[in-house]
């Protein structure tokens, strides 16, 4: 009688995404690029790096393990990185070719960039500024206020039930698959097909946001820094923008339920 022989189980290593920016100026861009050209293939990491005078926004997947490396390594090579919120999260995707086209993980761009996300498709006649985008809410802040509707966060008073406006950064693909939802807030999906779009949509419903107290979000959180100082930008009425800091991802991770939030994270919850 042949002997059974023992199936062998094998443990795949995870896989993981990660998401991180940071605005700061960078003193010698070709040495940040071959910074991030020999590391991350060395890591065998997939998805764009974005370099520019300004600073850097990377969404990358691989192994979990070689993605601690990268931020290790991130954090010892410059003290720009110095504060810098790193996301990271695990995400089995790599079976799925159709998700890993969608997310952008069949390959890698390192890029050097005029900007690290494209704000509007014309160009702009005062191009917003970072130092003046909107304040940082944290998960429980933000919560907080879509729970009582009514927080205080203005300098001048509190915040009026009706006065409130959630406004999403993201573009329609991510929208419709998971959004913020509460019955006692005003949700606008702007439902752009590119980010470059938002510029224009915030110009044709700049009245509507006139006013109010805007909260904004997007996925990790950049997004939000250049369309809130571009809103606030707009002068007198537009003073109380805020925005979600760590975006979708750390609000998640405060509130592991989903919170005020339905749906799924693009990227993070494939």
């Amino acid at each position: 009688m042949a002997e059974k022989k023992e199936k062998v189980k094998t443990t795949e290593e995870e896989e993981g995404v990660l998401l991180y920016y940071k605005y700061a100026n960078v003193p010698d861009l070709n040495d940040l690029l071959n910074f991030y050209n020999s590391n991350c293939e060395s890591l065998g990491l997939r998805g764009r790096v974005r370099l520019a005078s300004h600073g850097v926004n990377v969404t990358v997947g691989g192994k979990l393990s070689s993605l601690e490396q990268h931020i290790n390594a991130v954090k010892l090579k410059n003290p720009l990185f110095e504060g810098t919120d790193f996301k990271l999260a695990s995400c089995n995707f790599q079976s799925n070719q159709q998700i890993l086209k969608e997310c952008g993980f069949t390959s890698l761009s390192i890029r050097v960039v005029k900007e690290l996300v494209t704000f509007g498709s014309r160009p702009l006649l005062n191009s917003p500024v970072i130092s003046n985008a909107g304040r940082h809410l944290s998960a429980v802040e933000f919560n907080t206020v879509l729970q009582s509707a009514g927080a205080s966060l203005a300098n001048n008073g509190s915040i009026q039930k009706n006065n409130i406006i959630l406004l999403d950064a993201r573009n329609v693909y991510e929208t419709r698959i998971g959004r913020f939802q509460t019955s006692k807030v005003e949700t606008l999906d702007p439902k752009i097909r590119q980010y470059s779009d938002l510029c224009t949509w915030i110009d044709c419903h700049s009245e509507q946001l006139r006013g109010s107290n805007v909260l904004m979000y997007c996925t990790g959180g950049i997004r939000c820094e250049m369309a809130s100082a571009y809103i606030r930008s707009k002068g007198a009425g537009y003073e109380n923008t805020f925005q979600l800091f760590g975006g979708i991802q750390r609000y998640l991770e405060q509130f592991p339920d989903g919170g005020f939030f339905k749906g799924k994270n693009f990227v993070f919850d494939h």
